[in-house]
């Protein structure tokens, strides 16, 4: 019985000290790390959203008129959607990923077009589990909106 019980804390103090030490990992950013430039465009820096997990759903809709937006999606550099077509608030886009640092991320948006009124404008959502933000990226062909993602 104490060697069950030996063993089950040593299990438990060693599953602590694990994921303790796996969140430590992680590396922080505690300054903005949007690029100046990306895919050949300026980097508009358009606000800072504030989270409370690395682990997020993304919604991409039409912010705007339904006007034949077609865009992609970037965070932190990697490519999340691409090249979608926007509709309404009734048919969003939507993905789940894990932003890849503690402090500081991006989200930005790409135009491949401006549709039939310009600026390509997207509404963004994001839900990390506690609460939802939203707000407006736009684009255009020589520059892309982006965001901070800010992790506490």
């Amino acid at each position: 019985m104490k060697s069950t019980l030996k063993l089950t804390f040593l299990f438990f103090i060693t599953t602590i000290l694990f994921n303790c030490s796996k969140d430590d990992e992680i590396q922080r950013n505690d300054n903005s790390i949007i690029p100046s430039t990306s895919l050949g465009r300026d980097n508009q820096v358009l606000g800072t959203v504030y989270l409370s997990s690395r682990d997020v759903t993304i919604s991409v809709w039409d912010h705007g008129i339904i006007d034949g937006d077609v865009v992609s999606i970037y965070v932190n550099g990697e490519l999340l959607i691409d090249e979608e077509t926007l509709n309404g608030p009734s048919d969003k886009i939507e993905v789940n990923t894990t932003l890849e640092y503690n402090g500081y991320n991006y989200i930005l948006l790409y135009a491949h077009n401006e549709g039939s009124i310009s600026p390509n404008t997207a509404a963004i959502r994001i839900d990390d589990g506690v609460s939802t933000e939203d707000f407006t990226l736009e684009s255009n062909l020589s520059t892309n909106g982006a965001v901070d993602l800010v992790i506490d």
